[in-house]
C-alpha cells in the first residue's frame, strides 16, 4: 500500500517523530510505500507550513484555544481564523494526497492531544468527506492528565469532543497504554487497541566513532566530569526540576564517589563535575513558553552544571550553521546516568532508548510507567510517584530524594550492580518492546 505519516513535524528527535520513523522502517520492511506530511521542511517531507505548532498563525491558535483566550473577543472569533486556517490545510492535504495516490493515512497525535485544533478539524473533515482507510495512532489525549490542553472556549470544547479523535467507520483508533484506552472507552465509548512504543533491538550499538569523537570537547565537558542525560524535550511535563534537585543532593555528597573509579571505568577526581546535559529539543509555546527559564533558575539556586545542547542535537548526524551536529544516539554514547523524571509520558520512549544504551536509569514513576511497564520487571532508580508543585515546578518528598541518591552513588561506583540491573533491562525490553513485536502487531491490522 501507499501509506502516509502525518504529524506536525516529523524527523526530530521527540516520540512521536521517533516512533513513526520505527513505523515506518517495519512497514517498508513488509513492501509497503510510505510517505511523510508534515509541517516542516525536509527532503523526505511532503511539507503543509500550517501544520508546524510554530507558523505564526496556527502558534497564535494554539495560545488561544489552549492556554488563554487573549487576541480575540470571543471563541466564536477564535473559531473562524480556525476555520480559515482548516480549509488551507484542507486543500493542501487533498492535493497531496491524490498526487501522491495515498491509500491509507495515519496522522500521528494530531487527532488525540487537541493542541492543534485547525489541524484536527481539517483531517477530521478530509476522513469523513473522502472515506480514505485511516489510523488514528494516538499517543496522548486533550482529556489526560498532562495538563497541557485546556480549552478556552466552549467552541473548542464542541470540536475536541466530536472530532478528537474520529468515531468514523472508516477509521481505526489506536493507543499506546493501558491507561488511554480505559479512558477512550469510558470517556467517549471508542474502542482501540494497544499497540506499545518499540525499540529496534538488532541495530548495532552506539559507540564512540570517528563522527562523535569530540562530543565532549564540543559541548565544554571533560572527560572526567559525570554526565547525566536528559534526553527528552525540555517542557514542563518532563520535571527536568526533579534532575536537578538529584544532581543538587549528589552535589552535597560529592566526597563519597568523586575519586573512585565508576561502574564504566571513568576515573574522576577532585576536578570532576556533575553535569545534566539536556540535549531534546527546547519547547517554548504555551504552558512550557516559561519553563526553561524557570530550570535555570533553579539549576543556579541549587548549584548544579545544566547545559541545554538540542540546537546540536538533531534526528541524524549533520552540519548546521558551519558547526557539527549530532545526532540524539550520540548523547547516550557519552551519559553515565538517564535521568527520566517526567510525570507524564503517554509510553516512554527515552526510558526505552536508555535500556537499548545499557545505561544506569533514574526516572519518577508516572502513571504509564505503572500501568505498562513496571510489571515487567525493569530495575530503575525509583523518584516515587508522587509529588506535588510549587511555583510551576514540581517536586517529591525529601526522604525519597535523599534515598534515590544513595542508589544512584551506589550503582554509579558498583560495577556488578550496574552490569546487572543494565542487562536485565535490556532483555525484558527486547522481549517485549522490539520491532519483531512491532511487525506482529501490524499484521494483526491488515498492514
Amino acid at each position: 500500500m501507499r501509506i502516509a505519516f502525518l504529524h506536525n513535524a516529523l524527523g526530530k528527535t521527540d516520540g512521536v517523530s521517533l516512533e513513526v520513523d520505527k513505523w515506518r522502517e517495519v512497514l517498508r520492511r513488509r513492501g509497503h510505500e510510505v510517505f511523510y506530511i508534515a509541517g516542516n521542511e525536509r527532503d523526505d517531507i511532503l511539507c503543509i507550513p500550517e501544520l508546524s505548532f510554530y507558523h505564526p498563525q496556527t502558534k497564535k491558535e494554539i495560545e488561544n484555544a489552549t492556554v488563554a483566550l487573549r487576541d480575540y473577543k470571543d471563541g466564536k472569533e477564535l473559531l473562524e481564523d480556525i476555520n480559515k486556517s482548516a480549509d488551507i490545510i484542507k486543500t493542501q492535504l487533498f492535493n497531496i494526497i491524490n498526487e501522491n495516490k495515498i491509500e491509507l493515512i495515519i496522522p500521528n497525535n494530531l487527532m488525540s492531544v487537541g493542541y492543534h485544533i485547525a489541524a484536527l478539524k481539517a483531517i477530521y473533515e478530509f476522513i469523513e468527506k473522502t472515506g480514505i482507510k485511516t489510523i488514528c495512532h494516538n499517543h496522548d489525549f486533550y482529556f489526560e492528565d498532562s495538563g497541557e490542553v485546556e480549552p478556552t472556549c466552549k467552541e473548542i470544547e464542541e470540536i475536541l469532543e466530536r472530532m478528537a479523535p474520529p468515531d468514523l467507520p472508516n477509521v481505526k483508533n489506536i493507543v499506546i497504554n493501558e491507561i488511554a484506552k480505559d479512558a477512550l472507552l469510558a470517556k467517549k465509548n471508542i474502542c482501540a487497541k494497544v499497540v506499545p512504543n518499540v525499540f529496534d533491538f538488532d541495530m548495532k550499538a552506539w559507540t564512540e566513532d570517528e563522527y562523535n569523537q569530540g562530543f565532549l570537547e564540543d559541548f565544554g565537558i571533560a572527560k572526567n566530569d559525570i554526565v547525566f542525560l536528559q534526553a527528552t524535550r525540555v517542557m514542563d511535563r518532563k520535571a527536568i526540576e526533579l534532575a536537578i534537585d538529584l544532581i543538587g543532593e549528589l552535589n552535597k555528597n560529592k566526597e563519597k564517589f568523586i575519586g573512585k573509579c565508576l561502574y564504566n571505568g571513568k576515573k574522576t577526581d577532585n576536578r570532576s563535575n556533575i553535569i545534566l546535559l539536556c540535549a531534546g529539543i527546547v519547547e517554548n509555546f504555551g504552558i512550557s513558553s516559561s519553563y526553561v527559564d524557570n530550570l535555570k533558575k533553579k539549576a543556579l539556586d541549587c548549584n548544579v552544571d545544566i547545559r541545554f545542547i538540542g540546537d546540536r542535537v538533531s534526528h541524524s548526524r549533520g552540519m548546521r550553521d558551519g558547526r557539527k551536529v549530532y545526532s540524539i544516539w550520540d548523547s547516550y554514547v557519552y551519559a553515565d546516568f538517564v535521568t527520566y523524571p517526567s510525570i507524564w509520558e503517554g509510553f516512554g520512549n527515552q526510558l526505552i532508548e536508555a535500556v537499548f544504551a545499557k545505561l544506569p536509569i533514574v526516572a519518577f514513576e508516572y502513571p504509564v510507567y505503572v500501568s505498562d511497564l513496571k510489571g515487567k520487571g525493569f530495575d530503575i532508580v525509583s523518584l516515587g510517584d508522587t509529588y506535588k508543585k510549587n511555583n510551576d515546578l514540581v517536586y517529591i518528598d525529601r526522604s525519597i530524594l535523599k534515598c534515590a541518591c544513595s542508589r544512584v552513588m551506589e550503582l554509579l561506583t558498583d560495577k556488578e550492580l550496574t552490569v546487572k540491573a543494565v542487562e536485565s533491562n535490556y532483555n525484558i525490553a527486547k522481549e517485549n518492546f522490539s520491532f519483531k513485536a512491532l511487525e506482529g502487531i501490524l499484521k494483526g491490522l491488515g498492514l
